[in-house]
């Protein structure tokens, strides 16, 4: 059955529409009119576009604490855990003041009104759907009227303000029955208590890769835990029973090879030292080091070269000192006579 409607309007179907919910205006609502309040938000705003192009869904509340009962955070995370599930749904909280035994919000239709305005400035949709009659949106609802956009307003009879329903271009009264399939199943309400009950990964702990870092940390920790308490354990093992060696029993060279042990030996050696190459030691050029005193050197000194032989023949003749004396002169044909086995008497 439609809700009654006291401003009708074509439906454009061509348009684009952006709900905004007021959640805790609409639980109480819902609680008071229906007896429940396990409503599928998708289906609900599929419902309000009525044919057109839904963009997206902004749903406004806070998060409900106490220390009194606990059980109505426990609760309350289910539901939002629900809502973050759903397609194209943003979640907006605000904050909560305790006055006296009153729990007061704070933030939340100040959030609703920015968003209202601020997506019309922007020319994100052509309608908005705001699903509360407080009086307090209708100065954010003139303002996106002023911009050219199209603003609807849904909400039971009992909680619509004279001045919403003044300002609104249209206005959907809800009744009982037009929540009527929009409720949540018992295997809808089971899932969720499902998912909600998962434990939790925090952003801290979970890596870029999709592990659980805190998972990987513990096996960790216990790893090095049980390897420090074997540890001890193994080390009093090994003290316990250490290992002893006996010495062997060497007897000598002399008395433990026998002569022909000792050839074979001395064979093997020599064989061994052709196939090593031997690298000559280096020679020191030079006199004495640097550290020596004396002209004495604490290395050992290099050897020098043996002397050449040549024969006798090869020898150069010693020159005489009657070399140095002029040709043609007496001394000098003597000395050539000799050589010559002539006398010197003959000659003259």
């Amino acid at each position: 059955m439609p809700s009654k409607s006291s401003k009708q309007s074509t439906v454009r179907e061509n348009d684009r529409v952006m709900v905004y919910i007021d959640g805790s205006n609409l639980y109480h609502v819902l609680s008071q009119s229906c007896g429940r309040h396990d409503l599928q938000f998708d289906k609900f705003a599929i419902k309000l576009a009525n044919g057109r192009d839904l963009k997206r869904i902004y749903y406004y509340n806070i998060r409900q604490e106490s220390d009194s009962n606990p059980n109505i955070g426990a609760e309350q995370q289910k539901f939002l855990d629900s809502m973050y599930d759903t397609p194209y749904v943003e979640i907006r909280l605000g904050i909560w003041k305790q006055r006296g035994d009153i729990m007061v919000e704070k933030g939340v239709d100040v959030m609703l009104a920015t968003d209202l305005v601020t997506h019309a400035y922007k020319d994100h949709y052509d309608t908005a759907i705001v699903v509360s009659g407080d009086a307090d949106f209708y100065p954010a609802l003139q303002a996106v009227k002023d911009v050219g956009k199209h603003v609807e307003v849904a909400a039971f009879d009992m909680n619509l303000s004279a001045e919403s329903g003044r300002v609104a271009d249209v206005v959907n009264k809800f009744t009982k029955s037009y929540f009527t399939g929009l409720w949540m199943t018992r295997a809808q309400a089971q899932s969720r208590a499902t998912s909600s009950s998962r434990p939790e990964v925090s952003d801290e702990a979970a890596s870029p890769n999709g592990e659980d870092k805190a998972a990987t940390k513990a096996a960790t920790a216990r790893r090095s835990a049980t390897r420090k308490t074997t540890a001890p354990a193994a080390k009093a093992r090994r003290t316990a029973s250490p290992r002893t060696r006996k010495p062997a029993s060497r007897k000598p060279e002399a008395e433990s090879l026998t002569a022909t042990e000792r050839n074979e030996e001395t064979t093997t050696d020599k064989a061994i030292d052709r196939k090593i190459r031997r690298t000559p030691t280096r020679r020191r050029v030079g006199g004495a080091s640097a550290g020596s005193t004396n002209g004495t050197s604490n290395a050992r000194s290099a050897p020098k070269p043996p002397a050449l032989r040549t024969s006798k023949a090869a020898e150069p003749e010693k020159k005489e000192t009657s070399d140095a004396e002029p040709v043609g002169s007496p001394t000098r044909r003597r000395n050539w006579r000799g050589r010559l086995g002539l006398n010197s008497n003959d000659d003259e």
